[in-house]
């Protein structure tokens, strides 16, 4: 879709009609995957192409473009798409609010590459350089994404997402294969975020207007200011981890935590970023009906369990396989890893849903102090005490960490929104069985085949037998197999 009626209107006429929400959010699905499908392959070439040390080094700098998600994909973003009440000439003043944010980060980057250490840094000079791009085009394009989001055209942002991928990918792959190295993942980073701006500019039909006042926004940037800063939290685990891996362990032990997060991370980001971007809207509406509400959110958690959990239980299983076939032999060390996250992968499920119910229901706040008093503070501890134990029980202490929390995480941010404790248990008891028949399935068919490439591919047709059997059993996902048989037959 290329718009070309632009306006100043935060809700356009056709947001709420059941077709634009379920053709977006079918879009905004496939797209997802497809991405996933792009990123994933490339991860794999690259890794074939460089070593793990270089990839280890490259993504010690990387952990910048995921801060940068901070400014395209935060507290703006999550206030736009469930604040009813935001006027145009407000969201236009959060719109240079974004763009100053990151064009003073964007600034500081500068300032690094003027200095004789960015020479030590992976891609010299250019690497900061490359960073201030990513950060620029984060802070223009925050507020455009989020008004997509809030009236439900996640497949268009899918679909620019998507070509952003591709592009990004050809580039980085052509630069790895001439010998460029870990430069390849700053090439990557940069044309992604580049292409994707483009991409939004040309889907997007809202443009700012005249802005109000920023003292009159203290409400507003009251809740901006926890959500960013919740998310910043998430990033910092999700990010600087790597970068302690790579102090304390080497260049080489980044590049296969690095690679066991990213198993973690990218199938977790194909569910609940569509996930996401359509529950916190849908639910910020249904705020005024908790029983609606309530019954939205189960369905948003049971659907993201039932595709995740499956996944991850059959990963830890097969895992020496998956890894020696996709990445060779020489990421083998990857495993222990990855299996050493897969308690902390469950839980990331149900964390990722509490911070959109945070979020929907402007419960931003406790989700911050939650994060500050307790969460981050546990897994601080669990990095540096665990540390000189070694590599994999520090990834397992953590991982641990992850578990405890989540739960408790959920009932404090609850309790200040329509939601119960209780719906947790009713959305992720049928999804924690069918991870656990996924997980037999693939463990007994797996011992059953002697040889061990036919073994792999026997137990992965058994375990995909088995989850999609159980998909078709658990009402939720039954309810939404229907649906969407329905509107294809009717198309």
């Amino acid at each position: 879709m290329i718009t070309r009626n632009r306006t100043e209107d935060l809700d356009w006429p056709d947001a709420r009609r059941l077709g634009t929400v379920a053709s977006s959010g079918l879009r905004a699905v496939a797209t997802s995957w497809a991405r996933f499908v792009v990123q994933f392959a490339t991860m794999v070439t690259i890794a074939r192409l460089i070593d793990p040390g270089a990839y280890g080094a490259a993504t010690t700098l990387l952990v910048a473009v995921t801060g940068a998600e901070v400014i395209r994909c935060g507290g703006v973003t999550w206030l736009i798409a469930h604040e009813t009440r935001l006027t145009p000439g407000a969201a236009s003043a959060l719109h240079r609010l974004s763009q100053l944010a990151g064009a003073a980060v964007a600034a500081v980057w500068c300032l690094v590459a003027a200095l004789p250490v960015a020479d030590s840094l992976p891609g010299g000079r250019w690497g900061p350089v490359a960073m201030a791009v990513v950060f620029l085009a984060a802070g223009s394009g925050a507020v455009p994404t989020a008004v997509l989001g809030r009236n439900l055209r996640t497949g268009a942002i899918g679909i620019a997402e998507l070509v952003a991928a591709v592009l990004s990918a050809a580039a980085a792959i052509a630069l790895a294969a001439a010998g460029g190295g870990g430069t390849s993942l700053l090439l990557q980073a940069v044309v992604y975020a580049v292409v994707l701006r483009a991409g939004i500019a040309v889907v997007s039909p809202w443009r700012p207007g005249r802005r109000v006042a920023v003292r009159d926004l203290r409400e507003e940037l009251a809740f901006v200011g926890n959500a960013c800063l919740t998310q910043l939290l998430e990033w910092a685990s999700r990010s600087l981890d790597r970068v302690f891996v790579a102090v304390v362990f080497g260049h080489a032990a980044a590049g296969l935590y690095v690679q066991a997060s990213q198993l973690v991370i990218l199938p977790l980001e194909q569910v609940t970023g569509p996930l996401r971007r359509s529950a916190v809207p849908v639910l910020g509406r249904l705020r005024e009906d908790p029983e609606s509400f309530r019954h939205t959110l189960r369905g948003v958690l049971t659907v993201a369990c039932a595709v995740l959990w499956p996944a991850f239980a059959v990963l830890g299983v097969l895992g020496p396989a998956v890894i020696s076939l996709v990445f060779g032999p020489d990421w083998l060390g990857t495993v222990p890893v990855f299996r050493a996250m897969l308690p902390a992968a469950f839980a990331l499920v149900v964390v990722t849903v509490t911070v959109v119910l945070a979020h929907a229901s402007g419960a931003a706040a406790h989700q911050t102090r939650w994060e500050l008093r307790v969460s981050r503070p546990l897994t601080v501890l669990a990095f540096l005490g665990a540390a000189p134990l070694g590599f994999r029980t520090m990834v397992l202490a953590v991982s641990l960490v992850t578990v405890v929390s989540a739960v408790p995480g959920f009932v404090v941010v609850a309790r200040r929104t329509p939601a119960r404790a209780g719906d947790l248990v009713r959305a992720v008891w049928a999804p924690a069985l069918l991870a656990v028949a996924c997980g037999s399935a693939a463990t007994l068919t797996r011992h059953a085949v002697a040889h061990p490439g036919t073994a792999f591919v026997v137990a992965t047709g058994a375990s995909l037998v088995v989850w999609g059997t159980g998909l078709l059993a658990v009402p939720t996902t039954r309810r939404l197999a229907a649906r969407a048989l329905r509107r294809g037959v009717a198309r």
